[in-house]
């Protein structure tokens, strides 16, 4: 689902990588036609699709704080239990290394992510890309269901395959 989700706003956004939260709401859709029901239990709220430029620090920085959220030694700094889920990169990480040494390597779009370099990204939620991160937050004039929609007027059959986009190493 979160796959179909991202693709579907890079299709629309042309960005480099995109990003959501962590969590999704309803069931898991079977195989077989995709309902308008099932778009509004892969993201009820419908929220607005944006983009943002961010740098390789913000994703490396931003990344680290995700996984700070799941992995913190203090159970009082951990938080909602959901990786962020992404499209157009891969991440390793060490879940085993303290606060701020947990992401080893980013690719983006199988290229080595260069700190100083500027990347074009697309979210849902701040909680996607949080506001502190990047520059020229923009907020796109179509939402997240549209997004999906399009995708499978141009894609009338959508698969679910393992990315294999953020691994433990």
């Amino acid at each position: 689902m979160d796959n179909f989700l991202l693709k579907s706003i890079l299709s629309e956004t042309k960005a480099q990588i995109a990003f959501s939260n962590g969590w999704r709401y309803g069931a898991p859709v079977p195989p077989g036609e995709i309902t308008m029901n099932d778009l509004y239990n892969i993201i009820p709220m419908n929220p607005p699709v944006s983009t943002v430029k961010l740098t390789g620090r913000d994703i490396w920085m931003m990344l680290e704080e995700s996984l700070e959220h799941l992995f913190s030694r203090d159970p009082y700094n951990q938080m909602g239990g959901y990786m962020k889920r992404c499209m157009g990169l891969n991440l390793y990480f060490k879940v085993e290394n303290p606060k701020g040494h947990r992401v080893q390597e980013i690719f983006i779009q199988g290229k080595r992510l260069k700190m100083d370099e500027t990347y074009h990204a697309a979210y849902v939620t701040s909680q996607g890309v949080p506001p502190h991160y990047g520059k020229n937050h923009k907020q796109e004039d179509f939402k997240a269901i549209d997004a999906m929609i399009k995708y499978l007027d141009d894609n009338p059959s959508v698969k679910s395959e393992i990315q294999s986009t953020v691994t433990a190493i």
